[in-house]
C-alpha cells in the first residue's frame, strides 16, 4: 500500500499554521477535497505538525500497547461516542486511539489488531465532495510493519525540512516530534527486533 501526504513545501514556509494536503492511501483520500465539477482533486486545510505530532504519539501508544501513554489526552469515551456517531466497529477499544490529523473536520480511528499485526484505519473526511459537501467514510486495514515504515519516511522528510527552514518551528517543537519518532522506532524494535 502507498501511503501519500501531498503539500506544496513552499506555500507551507509562508504559512506553516495550515497548507492544502491531501492524504491518501492507494486510491482512497483520507484527508482532501474531490471537486467533481471541476474534475480535480486538491488538499485541504491541514496543520501539518499536529498532524505528525498526533499520529507518531498514536503509533507509540498502539505499538507499545499502552505503555506510551504520556501523551495521549483521548479518553476511551471519546473513541466509543466518534466510534457510534460514524458506526466504526470498533473491537478493541484498549487499543485504539483517536484524532483528526489536524484535518478540522475530519475524523479517524486507528484500531491495533495485534493478533494479524494490522493497523485498522477507520476514517471520515468531511470535506471529500467538496461541490455537494458529502463527506465519506471508509475502513483501511494494513499491515502495521508497513504502515509504520510508511509514516517514519514521511515524517523524518517533514522534520528534516523544517529544521532545514528553522524560523518555521521553535528548537523544542522540532525536538518533541525527534523525541515522538525515537518512541515509535524504540518500540517497533521491541515488536518485531529490527531498526528503522
Amino acid at each position: 500500500m502507498k501511503i501519500e501526504l501531498i503539500y506544496n513545501k513552499e506555500k507551507y514556509l509562508k504559512n506553516p499554521d495550515k497548507i492544502d494536503t491531501l492524504f491518501k492511501i492507494d486510491n482512497n483520500i483520507l484527508g482532501g477535497i474531490v471537486k467533481v465539477e471541476e474534475g480535480k482533486i486538491e488538499g485541504d486545510d491541514c496543520n501539518l505538525y499536529g498532524f505528525f505530532q498526533d499520529i507518531l504519539i498514536g503509533i507509540a501508544y498502539l505499538l507499545s500497547f499502552g505503555k506510551s501513554d504520556k501523551y495521549m489526552s483521548i479518553s476511551k469515551e471519546e473513541i466509543k461516542e466518534i466510534a457510534k456517531i460514524y458506526g466504526f466497529p470498533i473491537k478493541n477499544i484498549d487499543m485504539a486511539y483517536t484524532s483528526s490529523l489536524s484535518f478540522p473536520f475530519n475524523k479517524y480511528i486507528f484500531e491495533f489488531n495485534k493478533n494479524s499485526d494490522e493497523m485498522i484505519i477507520y476514517y471520515y473526511n468531511d470535506m471529500y465532495i467538496y461541490d455537494n459537501h458529502l463527506g465519506k467514510k471508509g475502513i483501511i486495514k494494513i499491515p502495521m510493519k508497513e504502515f509504520v515504515k510508511n509514516i517514519i519516511k514521511l515524517a523524518e522528510d517533514y522534520i528534516n525540512f523544517i529544521k532545514k527552514h528553522n524560523n518555521i518551528w521553535k528548537e523544542y517543537e522540532i525536538n518533541f516530534l525527534e523525541d515522538r519518532l525515537r518512541d515509535v522506532k524504540k518500540y517497533y524494535k521491541e515488536r518485531y527486533g529490527e531498526e528503522l
